[in-house]
């Protein structure tokens, strides 16, 4: 319960002043739903919250001319987000396009991407994922350590129960994204 507790509070603080009560609600709701474990609790919870970070650093993130009918935010490696990330996104937009998830376990599917969540069972091809995407407007993130030193543009940590990120422009600049100002603001470190 402490968990959930700390999960509402984190969320309303981070995201209260850029989505809708609404939305806030239903993130609630999702992390609210019955765990049999505490430590099933705590990790869901994360990915619930870390699942609403994807979405809002979408959000607050500006890509070069599209062609794309639809946003695709692409999981490589093992999904820590099981459906919860599909509940989530399932009547969302991003620049008024609908979001499709893609459970990518090869390199040559990653160009179909506009975001790429590497997951941690992933993270040791981090350097194969980055160079695959070279010079390709595709947002990279992680939640592992240590990660956006090493090319990721966004890396999670979880630091007294709240979720954090880091930003690393370079990788950004790269791969012409353009993060928002708003959003820099929460990072914990931006890299230059």
């Amino acid at each position: 319960m402490t968990a959930q507790l700390t999960f509402f509070r984190q969320l309303y603080s981070v995201f209260a002043s850029r989505i809708p009560l609404a939305i806030a609600w239903l993130l609630c709701f999702l992390a609210s739903i019955g765990c049999p474990s505490d430590a099933y609790a705590d990790e869901a919870a994360e990915y619930t919250l870390k699942g609403a970070f994807l979405y809002n650093f979408a959000l607050f993130t500006a890509w070069p001319e599209h062609t794309a009918e639809n946003f695709n935010l692409c999981i490589y490696g093992q999904d820590p987000f099981n459906r919860d990330l599909d509940l989530l996104m399932k009547k969302k937009s991003i620049n008024e396009r609908k979001v499709l998830i893609h459970r990518i376990g090869t390199l040559d599917q990653l160009d179909q991407c506009q975001l790429v969540f590497i997951s941690r069972a992933a993270i040791g091809h981090l350097t194969k994922v980055i160079g695959a995407l070279q010079d390709k407007p595709v947002l990279t993130v992680t939640d592992s350590p240590g990660a956006s030193q090493h090319g990721a543009v966004l890396n999670m940590n979880v630091n007294d129960d709240k979720v954090t990120f880091e930003a690393n422009l370079i990788a950004a600049r790269k791969a012409g994204l353009n993060l928002s100002s708003q959003l820099l603001r929460l990072a914990t470190e931006v890299r230059q």
